[in-house]
């Protein structure tokens, strides 16, 4: 869809656009509140279900099976270590090359479709459901660390970074704004697909992020500043292997357990803004694209008294109103949890709650990208054969034409409302056990448990505008 909306913007051709790239609606055989209804009682069954099982299989003690060690672990080769950090810059270098220098035409070069189908969709989701291997293939990462080595040999022992602290109050704040800066370019930028600016933003966001290890260091860095790093380690709490790239070792655990075991779940300040950031900003995607848009539109002229807002400060405002709606109900919630808990303080349960919402950023991911990832993926492999569009074949794979329409408006709807009731109840089972973990009465998971209802009807609200319709 976003490729098709910036070769629109690029080659002003007034090309129709659909959201989620249906020309056609799924018809609903009830009403849409049915759905929606029957989604939070599903949340709400979860929450009553994570009381009985969760309780019974702790007892009392604050849920020891989270601080099991994990269940196996290997070595990683180093070898194939290094084979990673080569093929993350490795594409890095060739992406960049390919939106400077490759076709103009978002469909014919390979930037547009890595970047935000390849990378920012397909390595996310591996990162959420089997390993985060962004440690390892992250290309600033390893210049950096060429950087450090090649200074270390010219004779400076401490290589480039100077050793400067990063704030502690300052924490994870700057990353929780770049994301949602990052989010604009995605969808209210009307040319974020255009190759050239594709390039651009690489190169811009390269001199940020060296700038920021070479003053900071490279883990102070990437443990604050860099939104990149931030967001797949996150997503990588989820998954059932983890990677701990310093030492070369991968191990089995319980999946999600990281978000909530105690042991650094709990988020940096700012951490809890760079969540709802995350959750935000993909609610905000399908906001922005559908029905009730250009009601936004109107309630602006109205408020600023102006005949036209301009579709830039319309979509900006739209981005930080939708976020500080999020931080404001979030930060009641957790009043109100502190309130009812008696004596711990409220940042410390932002904090500790926070990435249990991890799981409903995955799955409201899923369910309004999913025909995106199906539909658009299929054109890396041609793709990478002939990365600038001049008409090469480089792995013969140049030829192979995307079959479009593998999936209907009936089953991406099934599959939203799969993923967005699962991500929840994750989410209500891993709030669960971060309660038990700071031994907190029942009470006081109430308020969290009534804000990831809403968010289940709100999020299934926007997902159906372009997809669903009811004809009684």
């Amino acid at each position: 869809m976003r490729l098709r909306a910036a070769l629109a913007a690029g080659l002003a051709l007034p090309l129709p656009l659909w959201a989620h790239g249906f020309d056609e609606r799924h018809a609903l055989p009830a009403p849409l509140a049915h759905f929606v209804i029957g989604a939070v009682l599903a949340v709400a069954l979860s929450f009553l279900l994570a009381l009985l099982f969760a309780r019974r299989a702790s007892g009392t003690a604050a849920a020891p099976a989270l601080h099991a060690p994990p269940r196996a672990e290997l070595r990683l080769p180093a070898a194939l270590a290094v084979a990673l950090r080569g093929l993350g810059l490795l594409v890095f270098l060739v992406t960049v090359a390919a939106a400077l220098a490759g076709s103009a035409d978002p469909l014919m070069n390979l930037a547009p479709t890595l970047v935000w189908i390849g990378w920012w969709l397909g390595l996310s989701l591996l990162a959420a459901f089997v390993i985060d291997l962004w440690p390892l293939l992250d290309p600033w990462a390893t210049l950096f660390d060429a950087g450090q080595a090649a200074a270390r040999r010219l004779g400076r022992p401490q290589g480039l970074a100077p050793g400067w602290r990063w704030p502690a109050a300052l924490g994870c704040w700057p990353a929780a704004l770049l994301l949602l800066a990052w989010s604009w370019f995605e969808v209210v930028y009307p040319l974020a697909a255009v190759p050239r600016r594709l390039g651009v933003a690489a190169l811009g966001w390269s001199a940020i992020t060296l700038a920021g290890m070479g003053c900071f260091g490279r883990a102070q860095w990437r443990r604050n500043g860099d939104l990149f790093a931030i967001y797949f380690g996150l997503l990588g709490r989820m998954a059932p292997l983890a990677l701990d790239a310093p030492h070369g070792r991968i191990a089995l655990r319980a999946p999600g357990a990281a978000l909530a075991d105690g042991q650094g779940a709990e988020l940096p300040a700012g951490g809890p803004a760079f969540v709802l950031a995350m959750l935000s900003t993909v609610l905000f995607d399908g906001l922005h694209a559908g029905s009730a848009w250009p009601w936004f539109e109107g309630l602006l002229q109205r408020l600023l008294h102006v005949p036209a807002v301009d579709g830039l400060v319309a979509g900006t405002l739209g981005l930080l109103a939708v976020w500080l709606l999020f931080l404001a109900a979030y930060a009641i919630t957790c009043i109100a949890t502190a309130a009812l808990a008696s004596g711990l303080p409220a940042v410390a349960i932002a904090r500790s709650f926070a990435p249990t919402l991890v799981p409903i950023a995955v799955g409201y991911t899923i369910a309004h990208n999913f025909t995106s990832l199906v539909d658009q993926g299929q054109a890396l492999l041609a793709l990478a054969s002939d990365p600038f569009g001049w008409g090469w074949n480089l792995l013969g794979t140049a030829q192979l034409h995307i079959r479009s329409g593998l999936v209907d408006a009936g089953t991406t709807w099934n599959v939203a409302i799969a993923m967005v009731v699962a991500g929840h109840c994750a989410g209500v089972w891993l709030s669960h056990r971060v309660a038990q973990r700071l031994r907190l009465p029942l009470r006081a998971t109430l308020p969290l448990v009534a804000l990831m209802l809403a968010y289940t009807a709100a999020s299934l609200a926007v997902i159906a505008d372009p997809i669903a319709s009811y004809s009684p």
